[in-house]
């Protein structure tokens, strides 16, 4: 039996990054990663170590009702989907659509060509319809540094943080 799930579809996740890097412009791969994974996955921001302050989005995020179904093991699945992601990051590159030259050197940096309005308008509705989420995912979560003992990577316990330079 054949079943689809967008964390496997390598057009899915250019699709996904591409609206990740429309919003953001300049960021980590690994944290593109991360938010691309919140993206994907929005009720496990629920499961998150959040700040204080963004702490009542987690009860939004637990009563979203994601359509594939959360993934039994998180870190499993977000290892799981690295090579699709990366793959994704570099469909995206090779369009010229981000810097290659960052991307060598472990950053997203959205270059000055144009996305069609077609898919910048299917990325808004993409965005729209998991509100509000999508937009605490694209401004909270990304405004958290990636490493350290209060980043992201600790935060989601998706990657490993203890030998990150701070």
């Amino acid at each position: 039996m054949l079943i689809y799930h967008p964390g496997f579809d390598a057009y899915h996740c250019v699709f996904r990054m591409l609206a990740i890097c429309e919003k953001l412009g300049d960021l980590e791969i690994e944290k593109a990663r991360l938010l691309d994974f919140y993206l994907l996955y929005p009720a496990l921001v629920a499961k998150m170590k959040l700040p204080r302050l963004l702490r009542p989005i987690a009860r939004d995020a637990a009563a979203v009702a994601n359509v594939y179904h959360d993934p039994g093991s998180p870190a499993t699945m977000f290892r799981d989907m690295r090579h699709i992601q990366e793959a994704a990051l570099r469909c995206i590159a090779a369009a010229g659509l981000i810097d290659v030259k960052r991307y060598e050197n472990g950053f997203v940096t959205r270059t000055d060509v144009v996305v069609p309005d077609a898919i910048k308008g299917k990325i808004t509705l993409f965005l729209a319809s998991r509100q509000p989420i999508s937009e605490f995912v694209l401004k909270e979560l990304a405004a958290i540094p990636l490493g350290g003992s209060e980043g992201l990577k600790h935060r989601s316990q998706l990657m490993d943080h203890k030998y990150d330079f701070v």
